[in-house]
C-alpha cells in the first residue's frame, strides 16, 4: 500500500505534470537545436518530453479523427509531422503568445496545432 500511495505522489507531484509553456519553449527549442546542429546536451531529458508530447498529441487527433471522420481536432498536412516540425509549430506559438506561457503544456501544445494546421469549415 506504501509503495502505491509514493507512486501516485510521485507521479502527482512530478514537474511534467505541472509543466508549462516556459517548459515546453525550452525543451521543444532542445529538439530544434538538435534538428539544426545535430547537438543534443546529453545531460537534458527535455527533447524526449516534447517529442512525446507531440506524439500523443498527433495520436490524440488521430483516434478523434476516426470518431468524427469529418472534422479533426487539428488537419495536419498529409503524410507525417516529424518531431522537429512539431517542436517548431510549438516554439512558434509560444513565442508569438507570451502570455499563455504559464497555460499547462498540454493546452498549449493543442492551442499550437490548432493554430498551425486549421482544419477546413464543412
Amino acid at each position: 500500500m506504501k509503495k502505491m500511495l509514493y507512486s501516485l505522489l510521485f507521479v502527482l507531484f512530478s514537474p511534467a505534470v505541472f509543466a508549462g509553456g516556459n517548459t515546453l519553449l525550452e525543451e521543444c527549442g532542445e529538439i530544434i537545436h538538435f534538428a539544426e546542429t545535430g547537438r543534443l546536451d546529453e545531460r537534458s531529458a527535455g527533447a524526449s518530453f516534447c517529442m512525446g508530447m507531440v506524439n500523443g498529441m498527433m495520436v490524440m487527433n488521430t483516434i478523434y479523427r476516426s470518431q468524427q471522420p469529418t472534422k479533426g481536432l487539428f488537419c495536419p498536412p498529409e503524410g507525417t509531422v516529424t518531431n522537429a516540425e512539431g517542436a517548431r509549430v510549438v516554439v512558434n506559438y509560444l513565442n508569438a503568445n507570451p502570455q499563455q506561457l504559464d497555460t499547462d503544456a498540454g493546452s498549449l501544445m493543442f492551442f499550437a496545432f490548432r493554430d498551425a494546421y486549421p482544419c477546413p469549415n464543412p
